[in-house]
C-alpha cells in the first residue's frame, strides 16, 4: 500500500483496525516529514499520520502518543489519539516505501483561526501554551524522544548543510550564525533555563479556536523535551510588526506561568535555532535528490530567512 496512490486500501485498514463508521473517506491533507490525512465517516472527522521513513522511531512515536494522553486526562484541549479495536494507539503499516507507523488522532474541535488575528487570540494563545508546559511538568514515560538540545537544533544540521552550501558567503555565515546562538544560550546558563516537553511547533497553523474561545492544541510531532523557551514565539522579538501580539502573548503565558527574563531571552535565539534545525528537515525528506539548481535555490530563500530572524535576534 502507498501512502499517497491507494486511499481505498487505506480506507479497508482503518475499518480493520479501528471502531469507525462505514463508509470511510480518506483525502490526503499534506505530505512532507509524514503522510497525514483527513478521515471522514458518517458521524465524525479524524486525522491520519502515516509517519516517514526515517523520521520518527517507534518509540518517539509512542512518547508523542503518551503526552497527549497525558495531557488529556489533566484536561488541556487537545487532539488526542485514538485507541485501536486492540487498544492500541500506535500501529505498524507495510506501504510501498517500507515499514511504517500510523496514528489515528481526534480531529480538533473548533475551527482555524483566521486573519486578522486578535490581541485577544493571542492572550488566550499564551493562556493555552502555559497550561501545557505547566501540565507536563510531571509527565514521564519509559518511551524516549530525542532531546531538542543544541546538538540536535544546531549541531547537526550544520554537519549537514554546510557542505553542500555553493555560496561562500552563505556558508560562513551560517557557521558564524550557528557559533553565536551556541555561544549566546551557554552565557544564559543552560542548566538554569526551563526544560520539559515541548510542543515545538507553537503556531497559530496548530491550534483550533471553539466557538467558546478555548484553545485546543494539536500536531506535537515536532515536539519533544526541550527547552520552554522554544515555544515562547521568539521570532517576534524585535519584530514592531507583531509587537502588540507577542505582548498579549506573553501577557497570557504569564496568568498561568511566570516568564524568567533568562527564558524570554532564550526565546529570540532559539527563534534562530528552529530555523536551522528546519535545514536538516527539508534537506532530508524533501531537497537532497532534487537537482543542484533546486537545492542552490533552497538555500538561497532559507539562509536568507535566517538573516533576517538573526537580525532581530541579535538586534
Amino acid at each position: 500500500m502507498s501512502g499517497l496512490e491507494d486511499i481505498n486500501t487505506i480506507a479497508v485498514w482503518l475499518d480493520a483496525t479501528y471502531q469507525l463508521e462505514w463508509p470511510i473517506q480518506v483525502q490526503l491533507l499534506r505530505s512532507y516529514t509524514n503522510d497525514v490525512y483527513v478521515v471522514t465517516t458518517a458521524t465524525n472527522k479524524y486525522i491520519l499520520k502515516i509517519y516517514g521513513i526515517n523520521w520518527r522511531t517507534q518509540a518517539d512515536i509512542q512518547y508523542e502518543v503518551a503526552l497527549l494522553e497525558h495531557l488529556a486526562q489533566k484536561g488541556l484541549h487537545i487532539a488526542n489519539a485514538i485507541a485501536g479495536k486492540d487498544t492500541r494507539k500506535a500501529y505498524n503499516m507495510v506501504t510501498s516505501k517500507g515499514a511504517q507507523y500510523a496514528v489515528l488522532f481526534e480531529y480538533a474541535d473548533g475551527y482555524k483561526p483566521q486573519p486578522p488575528f486578535s490581541n485577544t487570540l493571542y492572550v488566550a494563545f499564551g493562556c493555552a501554551m502555559a497550561r501545557m508546559h505547566e501540565l507536563s511538568n510531571d509527565f514521564a514515560t519509559d518511551y524516549k524522544r530525542k532531546s531538542l538540545d543544541l546538538g540536535t537544533i544546531i549541531e547537526a544540521p550544520i554537519k549537514l548543510a554546510l557542505p553542500l552550501i555553493e555560496n561562500e558567503e552563505d556558508r560562513v555565515f551560517l557557521r558564524k550564525v550557528a557559533q553565536r546562538v551556541i555561544h549566546e544560550m551557554n552565557a544564559l546558563q543552560i542548566s538554569d533555563l526551563d526544560w520539559g516537553p515541548i510542543h515545538g511547533d507553537a503556531t497559530l497553523d496548530n491550534l483550533h479556536v471553539t466557538d467558546d474561545n478555548q484553545i485546543v492544541l494539536y500536531d506535537f510531532d515536532s515536539g519533544g523535551p526541550g527547552w520552554r523557551a522554544a515555544d515562547l514565539q521568539g521570532w517576534a522579538y524585535n519584530n514592531t510588526v507583531y509587537a502588540e501580539k507577542w505582548e498579549a502573548f506573553k501577557q497570557g503565558y504569564s496568568s498561568i506561568r511566570r516568564i524568567t527574563p533568562h527564558n524570554l531571552e532564550a526565546a529570540r535565539y532559539l527563534s534562530v535555532a528552529w530555523l536551522i534545525w528546519g535545514l536538516q528537515i527539508d534537506l532530508e525528506h524533501r531537497i537532497l535528490g532534487q537537482s543542484q539548481e533546486k537545492i542552490t535555490e533552497y538555500f538561497a530563500m532559507q539562509i536568507g530567512s535566517i538573516r533576517a530572524q538573526a537580525r532581530l535576534a541579535f538586534g
